[in-house]
């Protein structure tokens, strides 16, 4: 009847206090000072465990970064949590114990910003190396339609490629493909290449005008060259038919079984839309969602042939998106303030103008419209995912969410995609006790070697690229709560390991000799685990049921082959996943 007949209620109880925004830091001193204690004796001694996990080195990330030997679950959660003889009170004669030898365990980490689904269709489909030749693929196009014994006019979709657009043309995929509309990603996901027969589907010539947030490249004539920028893709994708169900669910066992590989038990996943929600319900009915999920429905992203109105009937209510479930969630949603910024044209808006051209950049959507939206969005119960790359993005979205604030009140907890260009006068502006609201970086995009990143010292130049790039260590400093998304299928994989060390290093993981990036902005460790644990539970807003390894909580983690703690950090992305586990169930033993 009391709190202390189940001591991890103590324990959430006293961790709400010690918080970053904790004023009373005497009492904040002594609350810490009493968690370890109490997670040692953390366990509900009434009851008898399914499995008891010992002799580990247990990195609970519990908000003291505690550390504890072992653990025991009962029913997908964890009822103890301490050393091996603590386990000894839940232990009974039906109990499975399994002798960890020492191997590190730690949360499952979750990734906030992830394509899944598109980039499980391309994988699965016509899928070329981001280093192909124009040559290789024509070649990989041609094989396609030859192996998938494509009828005439059956769409090709592939990706992905990385040239410079300029020297791409239709004429290029019409030579292989003159029957069959192509459609190639490049690896940004921003720019598409398409042949003649995809114009034509599409109904694009000289007189289409560019939508608004995208363009058409052209000829000196006027003629459209065959390659698209942002909002124009959705010219493209409008009449593309849609996968079947089946092959959605297919490519959705695909990816998850891929993630888990890589110690993933959590995802927000962009482009939600009926028919992947779907294929994510029938994986939960069947026993088979071996992640948790975030969606976040697809919104002004590619639908240039309909109202932002009409876009957000399809899940503006509870009744249209359906409920949630221990799994899935869908009250998500996901917005784009801008594109990628473009050394030629421009693209995401600027506070200060680009270097390499004439322009600020345009915006995808504008400032009052976007904050009307948030503003509804938040009173309907919606986390807003919002991609804002530009300098000035981050700036509208600042304003919004804290116009938002005012408005609502304390509302569900937003999340800002990329967090790249920050000026100094807004890293305050970041804390999270201030609007509530996390920031997701994408740590692939840290390292000197990236493509994108050329193209933004570039667009920018280095002066404004010091200032304001990512600027990790100042917005925590400043009380920000950080998340990671790898903003895959815009990468190789989705890999974590390979982030997590290039978060700590701010260098290519393996290659130091291609030098660092504002190294001033580099995380320590233990702040990074958090990143990629606790506080990507946090975006979603499920940290009171995951996300740590406490008494209480969902039986969610990872056992790696190396103690991340004690390897020097520059090995970290050589670490391996031995095994992965949600909810107390193995979805992944290597």
């Amino acid at each position: 009847m009391m709190i202390f007949d189940q001591p991890w209620k103590v324990i959430t109880m006293l961790r709400a206090f010690k918080t970053r925004v904790f004023k009373n830091w005497p009492l904040a001193v002594m609350v810490c000072a009493l968690l370890p204690a109490l997670q040692s004796v953390a366990a509900d001694t009434k009851q008898t465990a399914d499995t008891v996990y010992r002799n580990g080195f247990i990195y609970t990330v519990d908000g003291v970064r505690s550390r504890a030997q072992a653990f025991a679950i009962k029913g997908g959660k964890y009822i103890a949590v301490g050393t091996d003889d603590d386990m000894k009170a839940v232990t009974g004669s039906s109990t499975k114990v399994v002798n960890l030898r020492g191997k590190m365990v730690m949360p499952g980490l979750v990734d906030t910003h992830i394509h899944a689904l598109r980039g499980a269709l391309t994988a699965l489909g016509l899928a070329f190396p981001v280093t192909s030749s124009v040559d290789e693929i024509k070649a990989a196009v041609k094989k396609f339609i030859t192996d998938k014994k494509l009828k005439k006019g059956a769409w090709v979709e592939g990706a992905k490629w990385q040239h410079d657009y300029h020297t791409l043309n239709v004429g290029i995929l019409d030579e292989v493909s003159p029957d069959n509309p192509v459609f190639l990603h490049d690896w940004t996901n921003h720019l598409a290449w398409v042949n003649s027969a995809a114009l034509k589907a599409a109904g694009i010539d000289k007189n289409t005008p560019d939508p608004v947030g995208g363009v058409i490249d052209r000829d000196k004539d006027g003629k459209p060259t065959g390659t698209l920028h942002d909002k124009a893709l959705g010219l493209i994708t409008a009449v593309m038919p849609a996968p079947a169900p089946a092959v959605v669910e297919a490519r959705a066992t695909w990816i998850f079984d891929k993630l888990n590989k890589f110690g993933i038990t959590a995802i927000i996943t962009a482009q939600l839309d009926p028919v992947r929600l779907q294929a994510y319900r029938n994986l939960e009915k069947k026993g088979e969602l071996n992640l948790r999920i975030q969606g976040s429905w697809d919104f002004n992203t590619r639908y240039v042939t309909t109202t932002l109105e009409e876009q957000s009937k399809t899940f503006m209510s509870r009744d249209k998106r359906g409920p949630n479930s221990a799994l899935i969630n869908v009250d998500g949603v996901k917005v784009y303030m801008d594109g990628v910024p473009n050394a030629a044209k421009g693209g995401s808006p600027m506070i200060d103008r680009y270097v390499s051209a004439a322009t600020y950049g345009t915006p995808s959507i504008d400032e009052a419209t976007f904050t009307t939206w948030m503003t509804r969005f938040d009173s309907e119960g919606l986390r807003v995912m919002v991609h804002a790359t530009g300098s000035l993005s981050v700036r509208h979205f600042l304003n919004a969410v804290e116009a938002t604030r005012r408005a609502n009140g304390k509302g569900p907890r937003h999340h800002m995609a990329h967090s790249m260009l920050i000026y100094p006068e807004e890293v305050e502006r970041f804390d999270f006790s201030r609007s509530n609201f996390v920031a997701e970086v994408s740590p692939y995009q840290l390292w000197v070697p990236d493509p994108a990143i050329r193209g933004w010292f570039k667009a920018i130049g280095r002066e404004r690229m010091d200032l304001t790039f990512s600027p990790l260590k100042a917005i925590v400093d400043a009380g920000a709560v950080v998340s990671y998304g790898s903003d895959w299928d815009n990468i190789p994989e989705p890999d974590p390991w390979f982030a997590m060390e290039g978060m700590i290093t701010r260098q290519y993981p393996g290659r130091p000799e291609l030098g660092r990036l504002n190294p001033d902005q580099r995380l320590d460790l233990e702040t990074v685990i958090e990143i990629f644990t606790r506080n990507g539970i946090m975006t979603m807003e499920k940290e009171d049921e995951a996300g740590s390894i406490e008494a209480g909580k969902s039986a969610d983690f990872i056992v790696i082959n190396q103690n991340i703690l004690e390897i020097p950090v520059e090995k970290i992305h050589e670490t391996k996943v031995l095994q992965t586990v949600l909810q107390g169930k193995t979805v992944y033993r290597n």
